[in-house]
Order: C-alpha cells, then structure tokens, then sequence
C-alpha cells in the first residue's frame, strides 16, 4: 500500500504567502510604472474640501486629460502655486478665452480664489479609494523610496529562496514510486 506523504499546513500557508506577496509586489509594481506610462497618477486627499465625495486620505486616481475635454462638474488636480501645491476640486466653469478653470471644493461655500490655468492641468479624477491614500502617500514618499525599494527586493528574493528550497521528491524516488503503481 502506497503512502503519500502530505504537506504541513504551514507549509501549504507559506507557499500561497510567498507567492501572494510576490503576485501583490508585481502587480503594484505595474500599476505605479505602467500608470505613469499611459498618463494615469495617485493622489492623496489632505483636506476635506471635497468631503464627502473624497473624503480626507482618500486615494484619487487622475488620468492626464487635454484642458479642452474638461467639462463643468468634473474634478480636476492641478497645480495651485509656483511651490507645486496639488490641489483636487470641481469645475464650476469654464472661461476658453483666458484658458481657465473656475472651481470649487465640494464642502467649500466659496469658489477658488485663483482661477486654476489649463497648463496646470494635471489631470481629471477618475475615482477615488477613501482611506487608502495616507498609506500610499508614506510608502510613495521620496525620503521612503530607497527604504521602500529595499523591501520589496528583500521579500521578492525570501520568495525566490522560498520557492527554490521547498523539499521536492526526487526524480529516482518518483519514478520508483511510478512503477509500483
């Protein structure tokens, strides 16, 4: 009679953590690369003057989109300020001539200050994922970057060694046991 030999149960939890981690590493990795490629950028909400539509540390995801496509009731993210101030808020019109965008946060009771120009346009608001956008802001940060790098190399080779040194029955003991079948 012949006996098989059964894997542990923490050895079946390993193997699907490993390759979990690996898959999940692999496709951020493509979404954040292949995003920036097709125009597509993530965005942090830290404000709640776009609550409750967006509330604060709400992830919003902004396709690059020609100024000339923007209609009134969009949201948009531009660029506020010559510091690079990103500013996600609703257009309440359009003025073609001078090439601007009059907006307004949701929970705001006022209209923008400053009408925000086409050439600072970053993008329209596809949609936004509330409570995810603080922990992508702090793993995206630049001063994380290099930290962030380091372990995602680190847990994408534990994965590698996991897989490379799982005990697998050798050919001879397989063909052995093939044969007595």
């Amino acid at each position: 009679m012949e006996q098989t030999k059964k894997e542990s149960p923490i050895r079946g939890a390993a193997d699907f953590l490993s390759t979990f981690l690996t898959a999940l590493i692999v496709m951020i990795a493509i979404l954040l690369v292949g995003g920036r490629l097709i125009g597509i950028h993530l965005f942090n909400v830290e404000s709640g003057s776009m609550t409750p539509v967006y509330p604060v540390n709400a992830l919003v995801i902004v396709k690059e989109t020609d100024p000339e496509k923007i209609e009134e009731g969009d949201v948009i993210t531009y660029v506020m300020n010559e510091e690079g101030t990103l500013v996600t808020h609703r257009v309440i019109s359009i003025d073609e001539s001078q090439r601007a965008f009059t907006t307004k946060g949701d929970a705001n009771n006022v209209e923008d200050a400053a009408p925000a120009l086409w050439g600072n346009l970053v993008g329209k608001v596809l949609f936004g994922v509330p409570g995810v956008g603080l922990v992508f802001a702090r793993l995206t940060a630049a001063e994380n970057r290099v930290l962030m790098i380091g372990i995602i190399v680190v847990l994408l080779l534990l994965s590698l060694i996991w897989d490379l040194t799982k005990k697998k029955p050798d050919r001879r003991k397989r063909r052995k046991e093939r044969s007595h079948e």
